[in-house]
Parts: structure tokens; sequence; C-alpha cells
């Protein structure tokens, strides 16, 4: 009985903290300007595995480093990987430009972000440079930095948040097979934001495809699919920002997660996207 009483008495402040967590309210004077400080990425754009129906992931991990090492040896002229770090300086481009325009948040200026002694100081861990990522010019992989580096390295630069995206790019059959049909190229980002604090604000997987590009006798155009991923990162930047301003209370429209239209993509089906646990994949 005792217990009992005790649970109910305890009942209000349960449910006030579960209310909290489930309505985090991101106040624009207190994380204005933002910091992105980490834009990572695979190093190719390798097939979904067809077995495992999926493999995005909330950090890039398409490959390790031994398989990295053989495909630059063995397919040094495959642009698919030539463009790794294009992409992800295409990234940071779409950030500096969506962000101001979908939402009231500032960003601190890439060049003397990374020219800071602040940033020359912050060290990536172990695990993060031996992973087989790309990243983007100038950067660093820091998508395990830590609260208190985190909070430190924002007071000096002047920054009241800070944002980290972590990328994987692949491509899938979307009709057909892979010597006669269609490729859809698929972009998944992971973006974690910090407050002021070094503290998780948001961490979402967001998700974007491109339109299907003809396969003929096992040859497409890898041109044309590295051009589409870049309209599919500036989708998925679209998402996010919709998120940030609805989190900060200024709504925008809802914003597609597919970079095509709907008439372009009716006869295909979507690729099934199976997520880490804990983490929200966004495919409005």
């Amino acid at each position: 009985m005792k217990k009992q009483i005790a649970f109910f008495a305890l009942l209000p402040v349960i449910l006030l903290f579960l209310e909290s967590c489930g309505s985090t309210k991101i106040i624009i004077e207190e994380t204005s300007p933002v910091a992105l400080i980490s834009v990572i990425g695979n190093t190719q754009v390798p097939w979904v595995d067809e077995d495992e129906e999926t493999t995005p992931t909330g950090e890039p991990e398409a490959e390790g480093l031994l398989s990295s090492m053989t495909s630059k040896l063995t397919d040094s002229q495959n642009l698919e990987i030539l463009t790794a770090v294009d992409r992800l300086d295409y990234a940071c481009d779409s950030v500096n430009q969506i962000l101001p325009e979908m939402t009231e948040f500032q960003l601190i200026p890439k060049e003397s972000l990374l020219s800071s002694d602040a940033y020359a100081y912050l060290s990536p861990s172990y695990f993060n440079m031996l992973a087989a990522t790309k990243k983007a010019t100038g950067m660093k992989d820091l998508s395990t930095l830590g609260a208190k580096n985190a909070r430190v390295f924002m007071e000096s630069v002047g920054a009241k948040s800070a944002l980290l995206l972590s990328f994987t790019f692949q491509k899938d059959i979307s009709k057909g097979t892979r010597k006669n049909g269609f490729v859809t190229g698929i972009v998944t980002m992971k973006a974690k934001f910090l407050n002021n604090r070094g503290r998780e604000v948001m961490n979402k997987i967001y998700v974007s495809k491109t339109a299907p590009l003809k396969i003929m006798s096992g040859q497409y155009s890898k041109d044309n699919l590295v051009s589409a991923l870049n309209d599919s990162i500036d989708a998925t930047v679209r998402q996010f920002c919709a998120d940030l301003s609805e989190m900060s209370g200024k709504v925008e429209e809802p914003i597609k997660s597919d970079s095509f239209s709907e008439g372009e993509s009716e006869n295909f089906g979507p690729t099934p996207i199976k997520m880490k646990s804990g983490t929200t994949p966004v495919t409005d």
C-alpha cells in the first residue's frame, strides 16, 4: 500500500518529465549563432545490400579501412569515389544558404571558424581517427565530441550552439535489375544539434532519394547520379531546417523527403530504410 501511495504521489512529476522530454523547445536567443563544426560522409556510393534490405546507419560506416583502400586501388577513376569530398563541401554550402533562409538562426562564418585556434585544438576521438570516412574540406570528424569540449569551444568562437552532420550515400535498384533497370541514389543525413551547454537537443535522421536513372547493359551515368545526389542533400537539409524552425516556434511548410516530383516517382516503389535503434528517420 505504501508503495502504491508513493507511486501516485510521484506520478505528476513523472508525467511532467515525460512531457518535457517529448516537446523540446529551442530558444533562438540562446542558440544563435550556430557553429557547423563537423560534416562527414562515407568514401563512395555503394549499393544497398539486397540481402539485408538496407544499410544506412546513424554514422557513415558503409565500408572498412581495408575495403576503402581496395576501392582506391581498383576503382581510382570512379566519379562516385572521386567526388566524395565535393559532396560534403556542397553540404556545407547548402546549410550556409538554406538555414538562414528557412530559420531565424545565423551561422558562424566557416572561414573564421576553421581558422580559429579553438578549432585547431579540437581532437577527434581515437575511434573517429580510425574510421574510413571523408570530411568536408578543413573539417574534422567530431561526431563523438563530448559536452565539455563542445561548450569550451563554443565559448571560444562566440557560438551558442553546434551542428554536426553525418552523411551516408548509397544507391539502389528502384525497378528492374542492375543490368537493365533504374538506379536511385539515397542520401541519409544524421543531424546532431548541441545547445550552449554542449548537450544534444536534437538527434535525428533524414532521408532523401534521387529521381531514378536508367541502367542499360549494366551501365548508367555516374555523372548524373553524382549531380542528383546534391539535390537530395538540399532536400535533407531542408527537412532538418523545417524541424529546427518548428522546435524554435517558427513553423515552415512540410518538406518532402524526395528530391523529385510525385509525377516522376509514382511508378517506383520506395526503398525500405531500416535505422539503428534510438534514431528517428524522417521520410515524409
